[in-house]
């Protein structure tokens, strides 16, 4: 499907070409082994505040609307985007603009200026955007919930930070940060797109050129990051938060303890996850949304993180109804691990039809094609090919599929999260505590 050529700097810069035949543009994509998990409590939120102020100034370009100008110019796109356990910073553009292209974002994670006013005047901002999915439900509840079942851990608390860690980070902090996190070792760079570019030996060579830049002396090398959440808590012993709102619609995550990033049984996830609830002729969506008229969205989540992960379904449903539907989404996956309604051979396959028809859609963008690569090798220090995922997916059994649900979604294990017009947890309590 994709072919791919791999070369690592002498610095320890790992870089990733992808050419993609009938393409004639390219996307820039460097990612960075870091996230809002590696954050100091005091400093919460310093990792998604920095992908922010790089783009306030550089070097080369030292202030936000040159920076701008400079991509708008070209026609192109950019943006940077933080997880808990990565961050990555893209142009996407006409090929003939590679250049500027690596130009760009090489200054921006090489030579940032980072100065306190920009710092200050940012912080408003961010705040605003804190406010913003504060008032979104459908995104508050899944920071809730995660908030709930890691507690403890680096991955409790949301990426944003809160308004009082944010108010206290100063530029001190971002070169502190810097420094730790932003070393070239630490870094993957991924160019996708026209092919006949990414092919020539020329396209390495301005890499060498953009991303050779002078820059303050940082840690090198790739960091541990397993190893640094290694020791942490997988999953901890709440079951249910109840967060009060006055919204037309309910909120609501549930979810089992699910498996870690590198656990060869993802495949056979991704599988039942799909028959559950991944589109419109899902079990969950079927029962849920068409035969009861429920809710607007029902759908299942799955996130892989180092040493755990969720499994799970989230959905907005009828306020007045809420009994009714979180008891049906607990029985569609309780009917599979206990036996009642096993996945079936047409489901699986079905499934796995489904799946290589949306990657091959999902991979016609450059963009998305960088990210696939190039999230593979920033989190697990290897990369594998569309072809190979699936293939792997391809080799699932049934009796894996249904092995994996009875294993994972184990009776007295839910973990529930609801947003909406409740003041008492009582009735969710009765539900989940049978569960």
């Amino acid at each position: 499907m994709l072919n791919y050529i791999h070369s690592k700097l002498s610095s320890g810069l790992q870089v990733i070409r992808v050419p993609m035949s009938g393409v004639e543009s390219v996307t820039v994509l460097a990612l960075c082994n870091t996230g809002s998990r590696y954050e100091t409590p005091t400093e919460q939120g310093i990792a998604h505040f920095f992908e922010h102020i790089v783009f306030k100034g550089t070097q080369n370009y030292p202030d936000a609307h040159i920076l701008a100008t400079a991509i708008d110019e070209i026609g192109a796109d950019f943006n940077a985007f933080t997880s808990k356990e990565y961050t990555g910073y893209y142009v996407k553009s006409a090929s003939k603009h590679i250049e500027k292209s690596l130009d760009v974002v090489s200054d921006m994670l090489l030579q940032p200026l980072i100065r306190e006013e920009d710092v200050a005047r940012e912080k408003n901002v961010i705040i605003e955007e804190i406010n913003m999915y504060q008032d979104t439900p459908m995104r508050l509840v899944g920071t809730l919930f995660e908030k709930m079942v890691f507690d403890g851990s680096g991955l409790s608390h949301d990426v944003l930070g809160s308004k009082e860690t944010v108010g206290a980070i100063k530029r001190a902090h971002f070169l502190k940060f810097l420094k730790k996190w932003y070393s070239l070792g630490n870094m993957v760079l991924v160019i996708a797109g026209d092919a006949k570019l990414l092919e020539s030996k020329e396209t390495l060579d301005l890499v060498k050129k953009y991303f050779g830049k002078e820059h303050e002396e940082r840690t090198q090398g790739r960091i541990d990051t397993h190893t640094l959440v290694a020791k942490e808590v997988s999953f901890s012993k709440s079951r249910l938060h109840i967060e009060y709102k006055k919204t037309e619609q309910a909120h609501l995550v549930l979810g089992w303890l699910g498996l870690d990033r590198k656990d060869k049984r993802r495949y056979a996830l991704t599988l039942l996850s799909t028959v559950l609830g991944d589109n419109m002729s899902s079990r969950l969506f079927t029962e849920v949304r068409e035969k009861r008229g429920l809710c607007y969205y029902v759908r299942t989540d799955i996130d892989y993180y180092h040493n755990t992960g969720i499994f799970g379904a989230s959905a907005g449903v009828d306020p007045t109804r809420i009994e009714e539907a979180i008891k049906v989404i607990i029985d569609e996956f309780t009917c599979i691990a206990d036996g009642r309604r096993l996945i079936t051979l047409e489901e699986l396959e079905k499934a796995k039809d489904y799946i290589n028809g949306t990657m091959v859609l999902g991979l016609e963008d450059s963009r998305s094609v960088a990210q696939f690569f190039g999230l593979k090798q920033v989190l697990s220090d290897e990369i594998s090919s569309p072809s190979q995922v699936l293939k792997k997916i391809g080799k699932v059994t049934l009796e894996e599929v249904n092995s994996l649900a009875k294993e994972l979604i184990k009776s007295g294990e839910a973990r529930l999260t609801v947003i909406g017009p409740y003041k008492s947890d009582k009735k969710f309590a009765d539900i989940i505590l049978r569960n």
